[in-house]
């Protein structure tokens, strides 16, 4: 299950990543099981994730359409060689992020 994000929710999470540094880097062993066990704990814990592509620039889109089917994150943008991924902690009581609902991202946000 993919979570679907609205412009507004989107620029609010690039806003929030813009910052950030990368939270995992994916290399020249691509996707493999460790990396998909890092990635559902880092997403977990921390709900954006940013995610760096080394040497793997050409591939990087079909990569990150693999990362989405098999986490079930929302891809929020793709710049260069990195991704931002968003997916909200199972527990409603545990999130960090409280997206917005309107266009005024600002409004209803609540930063890191």
């Amino acid at each position: 299950m993919s979570v679907s994000l609205t412009n507004p929710q989107r620029k609010f999470l690039r806003r929030i990543a813009h910052g950030a540094p990368a939270g995992m880097q994916l290399g020249k062993h691509g996707l493999t099981p460790n990396f998909f066990q890092s990635f559902e704990t880092a997403i977990t814990a921390h709900e954006l994730l940013k995610l760096r592509f080394v040497n793997l620039q050409e591939e990087r889109k079909e990569l990150s359409a693999e990362i989405v089917a098999a986490t079930g994150a929302a891809l929020v943008s793709m710049v260069g060689h990195t991704a931002v991924y968003y997916r909200p902690h199972p527990d409603p009581e545990k999130r960090k992020i409280a997206l917005p609902r309107g266009s005024r991202a600002t409004d209803t946000a609540q930063s890191l």
